[in-house]
């Protein structure tokens, strides 16, 4: 068991710690004081930094040392509303050169990789639990509920709840 110490930490700093934690593989035991009891939830997670940064840039992105400060930023960010121009003012670029620079190593834009990976928590968020397709998408950083939908009809060919049904009909087969 590992203790973390959060120090004025507003609660929805907390909020964001603790799922970076759980995206880490860390299972939060208890929280109080600013104290928080964390174990690994899988002997199989290592415990470095970099280990965790890998496991969870695997999720979407591509390992490419050059983009990692962009991925890294939209990781951490992906939840709230984000620009193409925060993005590149996080890592050192202008927007311009950003663009350019991640389209031609990865084919895609900025945009699209915040996009897919909101996508792919609001997609897990709809496995995982039974909250209504309007929280997930407020929680996954869209603050306009019909864009999500058009985004999600767009990448899954589906709407939400009707993928949500057909996943998890799938699973039970």
């Amino acid at each position: 068991m590992t203790n973390i110490l959060v120090n004025d930490a507003e609660t929805k700093t907390k909020n964001l710690l603790m799922k970076c934690l759980e995206t880490a593989g860390f299972e939060v035991i208890i929280t109080e004081n600013g104290l928080v009891n964390v174990q690994l939830a899988h002997e199989k997670f290592s415990t470095t930094t970099e280990s965790i940064k890998s496991n969870i840039q695997q999720s979407i992105f591509p390992s490419i040392p050059r983009l990692s400060e962009v991925f890294e930023f939209i990781e951490l960010n992906y939840h709230q509303s984000i620009s193409l121009k925060e993005v590149a003012q996080a890592v050192g670029y202008s927007s311009a050169y950003l663009t350019d620079l991640v389209r031609r190593i990865t084919g895609k834009t900025v945009n699209n990789w915040i996009i897919e990976r909101r996508l792919a928590a609001a997609s897990s968020l709809l496995l995982e639990t039974n909250d209504s397709v309007e929280q997930i998408a407020l929680d996954v950083g869209y603050q306009n509920i019909n864009h999500f939908y058009c985004q999600f009809r767009d990448y899954y060919k589906n709407t939400p709840r009707a993928w949500r049904e057909r996943q998890r009909s799938h699973a039970l087969l």
